[in-house]
């Protein structure tokens, strides 16, 4: 059972990239199972039904009336309370007996990743057969300012959680190709990246964005983005096999008798 969690900006496209990608599994072989999880308290409709609810264990609406709070205080303290309930979760997930679990984490960033509760979550949860799936918003991403910017977020997602980690270009099909190209390019030739910050930026821009573009660089972080579209399923077979690669060195999947 190999848990793979989504992370990303608000409207990114975590939830309907959850389901997509399992959809495309289960189509692509009858013999690889998969289950989704919500881990969303506040969210009002999905796309898919899930196999395993946060929901059903933390009431949004109710921890706002209870404790007097606002939308966004409720959403906090409910995300914070999954890990008082994270022993039934972690049994209700292992009782679906899937091979693959992708967990659709809340859509306000800052509320699974950069508090305490997240990382324990995942550890919780899925522990080192884990992984996170980062989506990059295909319009910020589209200038070298806004890509380094989702860069540095993801590589703050990446140190809170020290999981094998994967960067998304998601909603690819709203870009042209030479345009998903060219943004591709700057994660794999930091020489390009380079080049299109000197050309698009000036002044003190510039300077603090090669600066920042430069340590990512020799830290690392900056890795090969993989496009995908749930809409049009585009790259969804890339991503399957990153993950595979991780999970199974490469391996076709084989599932436990």
């Amino acid at each position: 059972m190999y848990f793979t969690f989504f992370i990303g900006p608000a409207g990114s496209g975590k939830t309907t990239l959850t389901h997509a990608l399992a959809d495309w599994i289960q189509n692509a072989s009858k013999e690889i199972s998969v289950a989704c999880v919500n881990l969303d308290p506040g969210v009002r409709w999905l796309p898919y039904d899930p196999d395993v609810d946060v929901r059903d264990y933390v009431d949004y609406d109710k921890i706002m009336a209870d404790y007097n709070l606002g939308p966004n205080g409720a959403l906090v303290a409910a995300t914070d309370m999954i890990v008082t309930h994270l022993n039934e979760i972690r049994d209700e997930i292992r009782d679906t007996r899937a091979d693959y679990v992708f967990v659709d984490t809340p859509g306000q960033i800052e509320l699974f990743s950069f508090r305490v509760a997240g990382p324990r979550i995942a550890k919780g949860l899925g522990g080192k057969k884990s992984a996170i799936c980062f989506l990059f918003d295909p319009v910020l991403a589209s200038e070298p300012t806004g890509f380094i910017s989702t860069l540095l977020l993801s590589s703050a997602v990446e140190y809170r959680f020290f999981l094998p980690h994967f960067n998304l270009l998601a909603k690819s099909d709203m870009l042209t190709e030479p345009k998903v190209d060219e943004i591709v390019e700057w994660s794999e030739d930091f020489y390009k990246l380079s080049e299109a910050i000197e050309e698009k930026t000036e002044g003190m821009e510039r300077e603090k964005t090669l600066n920042m573009a430069r340590v990512l660089n020799e830290m690392g972080n900056i890795s090969s983005l993989i496009p995908v579209s749930s809409k049009a399923v585009l790259g969804l077979d890339n991503l399957y096999a990153e993950l595979q690669r991780t999970f199974a060195g490469g391996e076709d999947f084989e599932t436990e008798d």
